[in-house]
């Protein structure tokens, strides 16, 4: 559902960021998981390094087994070095 991620100019990985749920969905649950990822940053310096993967942490949205509609969770963002970013998470559950 989401990444968290914060790489210095030369891609290297500046920290890890910390992710904390705040607020926890009504039909499902949320795993945040530390692993190599693809950064999305719009400009430069760091949008050179959106090619290769580098650490950081992904959520995972999983709904209750039957459950379709509307769902969200918030969580907190912190990096390490003074910015905290708090984002809620608006999901659509459509049944297969």
């Amino acid at each position: 559902m989401g990444q968290s991620y914060m790489l210095n100019p030369d891609c290297s990985p500046r920290t890890m960021p910390n992710v904390k749920l705040i607020q926890a969905p009504e039909h499902g649950s949320v795993e945040f998981v530390k692993e190599n990822i693809f950064a999305n940053y719009k400009s430069a310096p760091q949008s050179r390094c959106n090619s290769r993967k580098s650490p950081g942490v992904s959520e995972y949205y999983t709904s209750k087994s039957g459950y379709s509609g509307k769902d969200m969770y918030k969580v907190r963002v912190s990096y390490g070095e003074g910015t905290i970013k708090d984002v809620t998470v608006n999901i659509n559950v459509i049944k297969n």
